[in-house]
């Protein structure tokens, strides 16, 4: 495969890994006992809904509002490199270490929110095959950890297409 097609599906999935780490934080702040109402209180306003501004003053983040902040950087970064400069084959070198280094901050964020989905709708981290409750399908954490396998043999495919 060519190496901008490919980098315009793997943007499109980083943008898809970014919004599932969105719902594993809210899985984690549902787990550690804030209520609905209050997590959208605090997620009010623009800076607040992003990067979890007043729910980090609240609540502690911690390594989530570091982890949080990294994703949109990077996945804005590596999002409009590859549809604006992923077809000049200058800039492949680059874009490759970017998907790299999005690839890095994306498996922690893929597991995080894996183990806290789980928490929530299963009260248990991992889960071996569950029913979804909340519609038909089923659930695993092998999808996780096949998900961050698969994604760090793209990146390194990835450099090798660069190259």
């Amino acid at each position: 495969m060519n190496f901008y097609p490919y980098n315009i599906i793997c943007s499109a999935f980083a943008v898809f890994v970014y919004v599932t780490f969105r719902m594993g934080v809210n899985s984690y702040l549902r787990v550690h006992k804030n209520s609905k109402t209050f997590i959208r209180k605090n997620k009010k306003g623009y800076s607040n809904y992003w990067l979890y501004n007043k729910l980090h003053a609240e609540v502690g983040l911690g390594y989530i509002y570091t982890l949080n902040i990294l994703l949109i950087v990077l996945t804005a970064v590596y999002l409009f490199s590859v549809v604006c400069l992923g077809w000049a084959e200058f800039f492949s070198i680059p874009i490759a270490t970017c998907n790299a280094a999005l690839c890095a901050v994306q498996i922690p964020a893929i597991l995080f929110s894996d183990v806290y989905w789980n928490l929530e709708h299963y009260g248990k981290r991992f889960v071996m095959l569950e029913k979804n409750k909340s519609g038909g399908g089923f659930h695993s954490s092998f999808y996780a950890i096949i998900e961050s396998v698969v994604l760090s043999v793209f990146a390194v495919y990835n450099i090798f297409l660069a190259v």
